[in-house]
């Protein structure tokens, strides 16, 4: 607080901590949000990697794929039960879930899918930074989650702004803020947080639905350059000369 109190500016990363500061008595004139971005050199639009999907032997399904950390705040248990849920209704074949990354939590993961038979589920460790499109190129939809808690609905999961650069529409388990973004910019669906059947039934409608799945990902690459990293970087130049000039 003595920070906060002190400081010429302060920029939040979502429109929920400037909330929440000025409910602490900080000044809101003095706040300011610049959100976390993509950076569109990177991430953008490419055809699915052929060798990869050879690779991985994703050939002909429907790829679901949740890329970043497995700790103990995204709860990916969730993605072991849809993946549960649709090897059980004889959709193994047709649907597949990579889970990209690493954390606390992946090799207890690991073990869980192993235990269960789930053949429809494969685990790629750590990449190197200049893979990751490669990976994000042979996914159909992006998984987004984290534990259902109050405590997770002021963020904004970055991975966010990279599935609309790749124009890879979003399946979104994060309530707050984020969901509004998906929602409003038509970029994916918002299902509830740890809730694998609600999963599912989405995952099933939006592979049926050429349509609606052409929108969504139409609307990504729209939306992705509001969010452009070089426009926000000029935006932070902004708060820093404005910081400056009251110092002045």
């Amino acid at each position: 607080m003595f920070l906060y109190r002190h400081a010429d500016r302060i920029v939040t990363v979502t429109r929920g901590l400037r909330k929440t500061l000025i409910g602490r008595g900080v000044d809101g004139g003095k706040i300011v949000t610049v959100t976390n971005g993509v950076d569109m050199v990177r991430f953008r639009p490419t055809r699915k990697d052929d060798a990869l999907l050879r690779q991985l032997g994703l050939e002909g399904k429907f790829v679901c794929g949740y890329v970043g950390t497995h700790g103990l705040a995204h709860h990916l248990e969730t993605i072991l039960d849809a993946a549960e849920r649709l090897a059980a209704d004889g959709l193994g074949d047709r649907f597949h879930f990579i889970l990209l990354g690493d954390g606390a939590r992946k090799q207890a993961l690991r073990a869980e899918a192993q235990r269960r038979g789930l053949a429809n589920v494969t685990f790629v460790d750590t990449v190197p930074k200049a893979d990751v499109a490669r990976y994000w190129s042979v996914l159909d939809v992006s998984i987004i989650h984290l534990r259902q808690t109050e405590l997770f609905t002021t963020a904004i999961p970055s991975k966010l702004f990279e599935c609309m650069g790749m124009g890879l529409p979003v399946l979104h388990g994060v309530a707050g803020e984020s969901a509004g973004i998906v929602r409003s910019e038509g970029v994916g669906v918002v299902f509830e947080p740890e809730n694998s059947e609600q999963l599912v039934a989405e995952i099933r409608s939006l592979a049926q639905d050429p349509v609606r799945y052409a929108s969504y990902r139409s609307n990504c690459l729209a939306t992705a350059k509001k969010y452009d990293r070089a426009a926000l970087a000029s935006s932070m130049l902004g708060v820093l000369h404005g910081a400056l000039a009251v110092r002045r």
